[in-house]
């Protein structure tokens, strides 16, 4: 993963130490791609868990790679084949798929709404296929997003149609809550 920190490098010359600092390699390359193929509304909420993610072309469509801190991958795909006459990153439908290049047991069908899957009634809907994917990351104990609840529990509430909102239980007031302190009692001792 990139970092958008100054590169630094040092010199030693016997007791001196020389910093030589420079400004960091540009990002545009990978952001350009998602934007110009409309995939930024998928890999930034991926990116804000620390995931490092590409979009490369497959077979007929651009697809979206997710490394994962185990060392497998996930792709996110529109259909391929055939091709579409639909928006780039927005799909009538999604396949996200979980491998690993060097264990072969390791191949999950995460998320599928194609017209035959399992969750064709979703279609191409973002937000269903991010739940999804946030879904399968918490059970892989991949980093949540800073400043969230739990990727699971937002989503359960922003797909959940029977959500109930509650209010915090008021708190009594400052004095109730005060302990009572015993009365002043002059000192036996002369000049405290």
């Amino acid at each position: 993963m990139q970092s958008d920190q100054p590169l630094v490098s040092l010199d030693t010359e016997g007791t001196r130490v020389t910093a030589h600092v420079s400004d960091p390699p540009p990002r545009f390359a990978a952001a350009s791609v998602e934007q110009k193929h409309g995939y930024g509304h998928v890999t930034a909420p991926l990116r804000e868990r620390g995931l490092e993610c590409t979009v490369e072309y497959g077979l007929s469509d651009y697809i979206v790679r997710v490394g994962l801190p185990d060392g497998s991958s996930l792709i996110i795909s529109p259909p391929q084949e055939p091709s579409t006459e639909r928006a780039p990153g927005h799909p009538e439908s999604w396949l996200v798929t979980r491998g690993h290049p060097d264990d072969a047991a390791v191949h999950e069908v995460i998320y599928d709404s194609e017209p035959d899957g399992p969750r064709a009634q979703h279609g191409g809907s973002v937000p269903s296929l991010l739940a999804a994917i946030d879904s399968r990351l918490d059970q892989l104990s991949v980093t949540p997003r800073a400043g969230t609840a739990t990727p699971r529990a937002s989503a359960a509430r922003v797909l959940s149609p029977t959500t109930q909102r509650t209010k915090p239980a008021p708190q009594p007031a400052a004095s109730a809550m005060r302990p009572a302190l015993p009365p002043v009692r002059p000192s036996s001792s002369p000049g405290r």
